[in-house]
This record gives structure tokens, C-alpha cells and sequence, in this order.
């Protein structure tokens, strides 16, 4: 009788192992992100091959309030280029510091808030349990190429709303992760007032939610960002939530490089992506032909972003009063 129990505890682990293996491999077989900053580049190559402008580049930063224009999607082939990398190490980070405090279970819901092109997602993937199951909700106002797929088994959708109207068509708020990546940082005080009354209309129906605001590092940004997520966790407050002792601290990132940090952002399959990137300003016709004044050529700040020192992001964790 003990050995059969032995033996049936030994299956029972063997075929949990398994399991684990087999949701770890789903999240493996995810592109990675320097195949999908590749991919990226290829297609940024191929449309400045076939006529586009690079000139139409140029409203991609972020000085002084500055926003880009991401309806265009060579801008947003040029955004992946500089920033994905940057960003997917952030969020997973961001992620991975969450699940100290959050501990997920069979699935867990998710809604992204000016998700892009879903990088967001992807850094999820690599630090979530292998048993859980995530149903991703992304929101943003503009459609973006490329986004990152689902996993076997998962759900992911998609609403090309602002953010404040897709709030407001939700019967209740019923995630359990509210993830503001980068987007607190484009959202404009009406849009932010909206979001705030619909907040603390609606409530949530978890009695534990988790809010992550990931924030741009200058200081002009970042200051008007935490101005903001001071607004939403009011509302959240009003909305019958209170943080814990632990929420809302600034988490800023070392001085490293990002491909001496993790295996995931290894660059040295970006080097052909990276060149052209640095070397942007010889693939424009009007810059060769002396007539070219836009910042993106004339500065050429078009450098990837590979330090861990701009990463910013703030954690909230919230429960109901009883």
C-alpha cells in the first residue's frame, strides 16, 4: 500500500512537471523579441525601398511633450526598432515585481491600456507561472501592425477605442491587472478626467486589483506622469479600493546595458537592424541631396535604446474596504 502511494505521488509529480514543461515551451515558442525587432526592420526597409518618406519619421519623439503620429506605420516599424527592445526588458521587470505580491492562480485577466503593438503581453509571457493562463484585453485609439499573437490556449482581443470609452462601455472593471505601458504619458487632461469619473463610477469587481503605470524617464515627462497616477489611484480610493503600505514607489532602473542582464535581449542578431538604425540619415534622398532639415536626419537620434537607467514605472496594489 506505501508503495503504491509512492508511486501514484511520483506520477502525480511527473505529470505536473510535464505540464509545466509544455505551458514553458508555449511561451518559448512566442517570436522573440529580436526576431520581432528584425521583422521590423525588414519592413522599414522595404517601404523607404519602395518611395515612403523618411521625413514622415521625424515626429517620432519625445522632447517637451512631444508625441509621434503612430497612424502611419513606418513610424511605428521605427518606434519597434528603437524602443521595443527597451521596453519588453521594462515590462518584464515590471511584471516579474508584480508577481512577488500577486499570486496568480489557473488564469489570470489582464487589460492593457494604450497597449501598441501588444509588447506588453510577450514580457508577460516569460515571467508568468507555466499553469497560468492569461485572457489579455488590449486597448488603444490607434491600430497597430504587427501585433504580438496569443499563445495556445489564451485569449487575446483587441478594441480600437480610447481608453475612457472602452472604460465606459464595461459593465463593471473586472481584470485583475490594469497596465499602463508608456500610454499615461499621451494621455491628455480631458481624457484623464474621463477615465478618473468612470473609474470611481464603475468599481471593480475583483476585491484585489493591481495598476502598473510605466512612465518615460525625462524629468518633464515624468513629473506630469505621476501627476496623473496620482489622479487614477484617487479615483480607484473613491471607488471603494484602498493601496497597501507598499504601493505606488517610483522604481527606477541601474546604469546597465540591457543585453548584460537577460539571455532575452542577447543584440547580437540585431547588429543588421542596429547599423541601419544608426546609420538612417544615408537612406534619405533628401539628405543626400543637402535639402533634408528634420531632426531625425539632421541629429540623428536614432539610436536603440539599450540602458536599464531609463526604466520608470510605479506598482499599485489595491483591496476592497470591507
Amino acid at each position: 500500500m506505501i508503495w503504491r502511494l509512492k508511486q501514484s505521488c511520483q506520477e502525480y509529480y511527473l505529470m505536473k512537471e510535464t505540464y509545466k514543461r509544455q505551458k514553458r515551451k508555449e511561451a518559448d515558442n512566442m517570436i522573440s523579441i529580436t526576431d520581432y525587432i528584425n521583422m521590423k526592420a525588414d519592413k522599414f526597409e522595404e517601404k523607404v525601398a519602395n518611395g515612403y518618406s523618411l521625413c514622415s519619421c521625424d515626429s517620432l519623439r519625445f522632447n517637451e511633450g512631444n508625441l509621434p503620429d503612430y497612424r502611419y506605420y513606418i513610424v511605428q516599424d521605427l518606434y519597434a526598432m528603437r524602443y521595443d527592445l527597451a521596453y519588453a526588458h521594462e515590462y518584464k521587470r515590471m511584471y516579474a515585481e508584480m508577481l512577488k505580491s500577486l499570486k496568480p492562480g489557473a488564469s489570470l485577466e489582464v487589460t492593457s491600456l494604450g497597449c501598441g503593438n501588444m509588447v506588453d503581453y510577450w514580457s508577460l509571457k516569460r515571467v508568468l507561472p507555466a499553469n497560468c493562463r492569461v485572457s489579455y484585453h488590449g486597448v488603444d485609439a490607434i491600430d497597430w501592425d504587427d501585433k504580438f499573437a496569443a499563445c495556445k490556449g489564451e485569449k487575446i482581443d483587441f478594441s480600437l477605442q480610447y481608453i475612457s470609452n472602452y472604460l465606459y462601455d464595461c459593465d463593471e472593471l473586472e481584470s485583475d491587472v490594469y497596465v499602463f505601458p508608456k500610454s499615461i504619458s499621451e494621455i491628455d487632461d480631458a481624457e484623464l478626467e474621463a477615465i478618473c469619473r468612470i473609474i470611481s463610477e464603475k468599481g471593480f469587481a475583483k476585491d484585489e486589483v493591481h495598476f502598473l503605470f510605466s512612465m518615460r524617464a525625462n524629468q518633464y515627462s515624468l513629473d506630469r506622469d505621476m501627476a496623473k497616477t496620482d489622479k487614477i489611484c484617487a479615483a480607484i480610493r473613491a471607488a471603494g479600493m484602498m493601496p497597501d503600505g507598499k504601493s505606488g514607489s517610483l522604481y527606477t532602473g541601474p546604469d546597465k546595458m540591457i543585453y548584460n542582464c537577460d539571455s532575452d535581449f542577447n543584440i547580437d542578431r540585431l547588429k543588421k537592424s542596429y547599423d541601419m538604425l544608426n546609420n538612417l540619415p544615408y537612406m534619405c534622398d533628401n539628405y543626400h541631396s543637402g535639402c533634408c532639415s528634420c531632426d531625425l536626419c539632421a541629429e540623428n537620434r536614432n539610436q536603440p535604446m539599450l540602458k536599464t537607467k531609463y526604466i520608470r514605472y510605479q506598482i499599485f496594489t489595491f483591496r476592497k474596504v470591507a
